[in-house]
């Protein structure tokens, strides 16, 4: 019998991120990559519709299958003139199932679902949801005794709370500093008009260090990340809303004069050299806001890349 879907064109078989083969029982994950997604926004204040982020993110990823999960001859990056992911093997773990409105309970499912794909050995890529689910995410990697985490965000997500609620997304960073295996922490490309002096101050007294949109532009991508300070193990968080909305415009909470695709890319390139990248997300993308899916293509794009970049790392140590 003829092996089915040869070809492997986008429009053809069941949708997993970059068409990789399936594994919802995590027990049995064997490979280098899991990636799983987190459909909740529950924690939204503005508009919602990124608990269909994750759905949405698989479809477009499609696009690129051929180079993806299911070739584990990896891609060519034509700007390095170099292969990367050869033989990294991805799987999609399907969704964490997320229950009506209990933030304890998904909380929780969140933080367990990503220690056990941890368990596995595999390399944690999360698509949310919005931005609240990164604290149980990070409480995951409690077994550490030292997690540095990376945000790249249009705002600080430092709010101690919004009427007694402690865990929307405008509290997600503030959440894992309180955490006591959590040291450095680095906020990337902050421009927001509602960020808040206090909280701006009371991060950088905890111990973070802040770059906002013009000192990315002023100093340049490189000068960045020689000024962060020593990196270990790394937790990357990515905010969609990061970028300008000319080129993520389908995010719940667009801010004008964002990074552009280019910077960020060598942010997270100079990351992953800087430390040893343990994991990441990519937040607030909001496929009912979105144009012709242009934000879910380079969700696609930025995962492939940075995870080109962290394996990339990996193997020049």
């Amino acid at each position: 019998m003829a092996q089915r879907y040869t070809a492997n064109m986008p429009m053809v078989g069941i949708t997993s991120f970059l068409k990789s083969p399936i594994c919802e029982e995590f027990d049995r994950i064997d490979a280098d990559v899991a990636v799983l997604g987190i459909p909740y926004d529950a924690g939204i204040g503005f508009r919602p519709g990124t608990r269909f982020g994750p759905r949405e993110i698989r479809n477009y990823s499609a696009r690129y299958s051929a180079w993806g999960g299911s070739n584990p001859q990896g891609y060519w990056d034509v700007n390095q003139k170099k292969r990367l992911l050869k033989g990294v093997r991805i799987v999609d773990a399907g969704d964490v199932d997320i229950v009506y409105y209990d933030i304890d309970i998904n909380m929780r499912k969140i933080r367990e679902s990503t220690r056990a794909l941890l368990d596995r050995g595999a390399f944690p890529v999360l698509i949310g949801g919005d931005h609240s689910v990164t604290y149980p995410i990070v409480q995951a990697f409690d077994r550490r005794k030292r997690l540095d985490i990376v945000q790249i965000d249009a705002h600080m997500d430092w709010l101690d709370h919004l009427e007694g609620v402690r865990y929307s997304n405008a509290s997600p960073l503030r959440r894992c500093k309180e955490l006591p295996f959590v040291q450095e922490m680095v906020h990337l490309g902050i421009r927001d008009i509602r960020s808040r002096e206090e909280n701006i101050a009371d991060a950088e007294k905890a111990g973070a260090k802040v770059f906002t949109r013009e000192d990315v532009r002023a100093l340049g991508a490189a000068e960045v990340v020689r000024r962060m300070p020593p990196l270990e193990d790394v937790y990357v968080t990515i905010d969609i809303d990061g970028l300008d909305p000319s080129q993520a415009p389908g995010t719940g909470s667009p801010t004008v004069d964002g990074l552009l695709y280019h910077e960020v890319r060598a942010l997270l390139q100079g990351v992953a050299k800087k430390g040893r990248v343990v994991g990441f997300d990519v937040v607030e993308v909001n496929p009912m806001l979105d144009h012709h899916g242009q934000t879910c293509l380079l969700a696609t794009t930025l995962i492939m890349e940075f995870l080109g970049a962290v394996f990339e790392a990996r193997g020049q140590r």
